[in-house]
């Protein structure tokens, strides 16, 4: 419970005597103005104005009941805390969640996040995924109002599993696709075709599970209430106030989905081919495990194509900790999408000697397989776990690489080519089917 204590005036205080002191009255006087000022504080930290002008109390809530943390079931790296509105005091305005690796965890350097009342809630649910590690860690929920906050008793778990990075999330929730996307062969980022519509409000109930085929959330797994055919879904209990506005997780039980369209009716998609800023800002070693990531985009005209798109924005964390979030409402401002090519090709070799890596999208599952992922932030991306570190050659790893991203001319899936590279602006060369950029391992 933090909060100034609150003192009744003195009021025989002015009524002292002190004629009969002689030369002390002077000093008596002077010690009831100080004590008469400290009174004054003490009054106005303990109360606030009304509308009338008027002075009046406001009491602390009582602390959260029925405060749990658990390990989130079939989940890496992730603890549920769950917690009812307190049943005495005054009304909290909201929830603060702290965090700490000791115990000791309600102190303001171990805030997290501030969970906001909701009107007839009576058990809140918080997902903490943002940065774990597997060791004892020490949980504490708090209710607040403008008198302070009052804590439940804290609680402690250790999360279980191992960190498999992505922006800090964990195997329970994928990340939701925020921008615009075109699939430029009518195949899903899972290798299905893609037969719903694009619109997800158009969607009737009974073919909701095939417009899951994008391999974008929702997927045909995740438990979202049926009756939910129109995104965003938003859960109140993954809310987080930033600076007065009310966000929504990223990475948890809240859903949403940028438009997306098919691309092979319209014909051949011209895109720009990037790569991941790592693979040039970064010092590259022999032990390190490099990310490399490729993005492919093309421009679109919002006044022609507008694509309904969630604006996202960190919340808290950085790099591999950092949690983003949308406040839930689309735009169709977009002035370029996303393209997905099934034909995606990676092939990495150091110079002189024959290709390391030579992979084609759904080989495998997981770090050291390409695949077209969503990042913490909402966009697409093909992306590729390369493990240096643990790399057995019979050469030096050290010294020049090349790193080459094509598009075959049949896809795994058993799709032709329709998509066409015209640009590649951090790529050493490139062509209409291919774009290398070169690395130095130190």
């Amino acid at each position: 419970m933090r909060n100034m204590a609150c003192y009744e005036p003195f009021g025989d205080l002015a009524r002292f005597d002190t004629s009969k002191y002689g030369w002390r009255r002077f000093l008596s006087i002077v010690a009831a103005i100080a004590a008469l000022v400290v009174i004054v504080f003490a009054l106005t930290a303990c109360n606030s104005s009304s509308s009338d002008g008027s002075l009046t109390s406001t009491s602390l809530p009582g602390a959260p009941t029925n405060f749990t943390v658990i390990n989130t079931p079939e989940t890496t790296l992730s603890e549920t805390l769950t917690w009812s509105p307190p049943t005495t005091g005054e009304a909290p305005t909201s929830y603060e969640v702290y965090r700490s690796l000791t115990p000791g965890a309600f102190l303001p350097e171990n805030h997290l996040i501030s969970v906001p009342v909701i009107a007839g809630h009576t058990v809140y649910t918080f997902v903490d995924n943002a940065g774990l590690v597997s060791t004892p860690t020490y949980w504490a929920v708090s209710a607040k109002n403008a008198g302070g906050e009052t804590a439940a008793a804290e609680k402690s778990d250790t999360p279980k599993g191992s960190s498999t990075g992505g922006g800090g999330g964990d195997t329970g929730f994928g990340n939701n696709f925020s921008a615009a996307l075109i699939f430029a062969d009518d195949v899903g980022i899972t290798g299905l075709p893609i037969a719903a519509s694009s619109v997800w409000s158009t969607i009737p109930a009974s073919a909701v599970a095939s417009a899951t085929s994008t391999g974008l959330r929702p997927l045909a797994t995740e438990v979202i209430p049926t009756t939910t055919t129109a995104l965003p879904y938003l859960d109140p209990t993954t809310a987080y106030d930033l600076n007065g506005t009310i966000y929504y997780k990223q990475a948890t039980a809240s859903t949403w989905q940028g438009q997306w369209e098919k691309g092979a009716a319209s014909g051949v998609q011209d895109v720009t081919a990037k790569w991941g800023d790592n693979l040039i800002s970064q010092s590259l070693k022999s032990t390190s495990v490099i990310r490399v990531e490729m993005v492919l985009s093309k421009a679109i005209d919002p006044l022609v194509t507008p694509m309904t798109t969630y604006p996202m924005v960190s919340l808290y964390g950085t790099q591999t900790t950092e949690v983003t979030g949308t406040t839930g409402v689309p735009v169709t401002t977009a002035t370029s999408a996303f393209v997905f090519a099934a034909n995606a090709h990676l092939t990495i070799w150091k110079d002189g000697e024959a290709p390391l890596v030579d992979q084609t999208l759904w080989e495998g599952d997981g770090p050291g397989f390409l695949a077209g992922e969503v990042n913490v932030s909402g966009n697409f991306t093909y992306g590729f776990v390369w493990n240096l570190k643990n790399v057995t050659v019979t050469y030096p790893k050290t010294g020049l690489w090349h790193i080459k991203f094509s598009l075959d001319p049949t896809s795994p899936a058993g799709t032709p080519n329709n998509t066409n590279i015209t640009a590649a602006p951090n790529s050493i060369s490139f062509t209409g089917s291919e774009a290398t950029i070169d690395i130095n391992v130190q």
